[in-house]
């Protein structure tokens, strides 16, 4: 799933609305975006429905669910086949807090969470085209010609370049600054 609809990143890259040429582009940086995202901050952020996360060996009063923020817990049941009923959620923080101490060999959580289309607060949009704008530029760099993938200071680093294939964005693989700081705010353990 998409941050926002697919039109609006034609747009955003230069083409109409309805030109679906570059869709397979598009829709590369956008995972590739969302990847990114999500490995910096250890969560996943588009909604899924009925998704099951798996905790072993958890001891304490809380879980803290990669996808968040909660939209409905469906089940947690424990190694045992018990279903854990008493709890409360932090549905922004993506945390279930249990109501007792719980000491579980292995606990099975289902539940449906994450952003959905459109509904992406405004500065994780933010980061989300910061990093996007940087891989959709990556895209179709030809092995022919070099992209300057660091520069070189005097005294102080060299020059680097990268000749990668038509699909490489390895040059581009890394977080504009100010998207890491946007992100810093959405790190799972932080929130």
């Amino acid at each position: 799933m998409l941050p926002v609809s697919v039109e609006t990143l034609r747009v955003r890259v230069g083409l109409d609305s309805s030109d679906a040429s570059r869709d397979d582009d598009i829709n590369y940086a956008s995972e590739l975006s969302l990847s990114l995202m999500g490995n910096y901050c250890d969560r996943l952020f588009p909604e899924e429905a009925d998704y099951e996360e798996i905790f072993t060996h958890k001891r304490g009063m809380s879980l803290s669910l990669i996808r968040y923020p909660i939209t409905v817990v469906t089940s947690i049941i424990d190694s045992n086949g018990t279903v854990v009923s008493a709890y409360h959620t932090a549905a922004k923080r993506g945390i279930v807090n249990l109501d007792a101490y719980g000491c579980f060999h292995e606990v099975t959580v289902i539940y449906t969470g994450g952003y959905v289309e459109g509904g992406f607060p405004a500065d994780l949009l933010s980061a989300f085209y910061g990093i996007f704008d940087q891989e959709f530029a990556a895209i179709g760099t030809s092995s022919s010609s070099a992209v300057i993938s660091s520069v070189t200071v005097q005294d102080v680093g060299t020059v680097r370049f990268d000749t990668g294939g038509a699909n490489d964005s390895s040059g581009a693989a890394y977080l504009p600054t100010s998207a890491a700081a946007i992100l810093d705010n959405y790190k799972r353990y932080k929130c």
